[in-house]
């Protein structure tokens, strides 16, 4: 989904009067994975402060960056049609606009069975049907020309926070106590939504899934439960970028190669950003091995790339579909500092806006390869200017 579909589907969740939830269901769970208490009711039903309270979940569950907290993933024909996982059990959900308990129970089941935490934490589950407006075709919009009913399900799972002990007013005793303990509601940890809206319609090969953290998937969840086949996190997507670049150079690993790497990264981010309207840009083996050989990668080098980029980002996912092998496709913001590069060693970290590294440069000074970097008027030392 495009950062635009997804606002759309988050702006549904800004008023009360507006956000069209038919159905709210939740089950609470503690720290031994026993469920303590289910409810299942129409959204309007709960008082309206609550009612914005769940908003704002809503709200952050389709909050952060697509591509790193947010990312497209398909189902694997393996269990499509299975009805107690995947994609046969979100159906099952959606067609039943939350009214079977016992699909219900199922689905707590297997979160409560693949949800990777340790502590007591609620699931949240709406069903929404959002008669998805049509535009003209200099962007306005439509209000009486509806182009499909968009009927989903959104999942958000919070962590429960034990509130911290203090002092407080308390109105039966008329005086200043100990405030009585409880667990909180916390900002979801992970969720989805299903189907995805994508290219403004129905998707229902593929699920949004939200994390608020970027270094670690919930890679059982994914499998397991939503039966999806998973991307690689963002953190690790770095790391193995790191490690590949510098695997595939080996000798050739020269100052001013890195740079024309990094440089045609950025030229080529900023033109396919340019082709999609700014929407979230990736590189495939191919348009990765471009940048490279634009970069003057020696033939030598570009055979390494070959085989390094099949060993570092092509996936054998045998717990999916034995034997079937997934390319990965890398998120540009994930392997590819937009803004600014570092340089450093064991003693100095010197960070040049990515626009400039011209004004980097090496020369051989007294037998020593050195960093030359002009003084301009501007400089400063801890903020204190210096004269040239």
């Amino acid at each position: 989904m495009t950062r635009k579909e997804i606002n759309e589907i988050k702006a549904l969740y800004d008023t009360v009067q507006e956000c069209g939830i038919t159905k709210l269901a939740g089950c609470y769970v503690d720290g031994e994975k026993k469920k303590l208490k289910t409810f299942n009711d129409n959204f309007y039903n709960f008082p309206e402060e609550e009612m914005y309270k769940y908003l704002e979940i809503f709200r952050r569950t389709l909050s952060g960056t697509p591509g790193k907290n947010l990312v497209d993933m398909e189902f694997t024909d393996q269990g499509a049609d299975a009805l107690d996982h995947g994609k046969g059990l979100l159906n099952s959900l959606k067609k039943s606009e939350l009214n079977d308990d016992a699909v219900l129970d199922l689905f707590y089941d297997k979160v409560i069975e693949t949800y990777n935490y340790v502590g007591n934490f609620l699931i949240l589950v709406i069903y929404q049907s959002y008669d998805v407006p049509g535009y003209t075709s200099d962007g306005l919009e439509m209000e009486d020309a509806s182009e499909e009913i968009y009927r989903y399900i959104l999942c958000s799972v919070c962590p429960m926070k034990l509130t911290k002990p203090g002092l407080g007013f308390d109105d039966e005793l008329g005086g200043i106590h100990l405030l009585r303990r409880a667990f909180a509601v916390d900002l979801p940890d992970i969720g989805f939504l299903f189907p995805a809206f994508n290219d403004r319609s129905s998707d229902d090969g593929t699920v949004l899934f939200s994390s608020k953290k970027t270094d670690v998937l919930q890679d059982i969840f994914l499998e397991k439960l939503l039966g999806v086949s998973a991307t690689l996190p963002a953190k690790q997507q770095k790391e193995g970028f790191t490690e590949f670049v510098s695997d595939v150079l080996g000798d050739e690993a020269e100052l001013e190669t890195v740079f024309a790497i990094q440089d045609n990264l950025r030229d080529s981010i900023q033109t396919k950003k340019l082709e999609s309207e700014g929407e979230p840009v990736y590189f495939d083996k191919d348009s990765m091995r471009d940048v490279f050989e634009r970069s003057g990668v020696s033939g030598e080098g570009l055979e390494r790339f070959e085989k390094k980029f099949d060993e570092q980002f092509d996936i054998m996912r045998d717990d999916y579909v034995p034997g079937v092998k997934v390319e990965e496709k890398l998120f540009a913001d994930n392997v590819a500092p937009t803004r600014s590069l570092e340089v450093r060693n064991q003693n100095m970290v010197l960070r040049v806006n990515s626009k400039h590294t011209d004004i980097i440069d090496t020369r051989i000074i007294d037998g020593r390869k050195c960093l030359v970097i002009e003084v301009t008027d501007d400089l400063t030392v801890n903020g204190i200017p210096v004269e040239r």
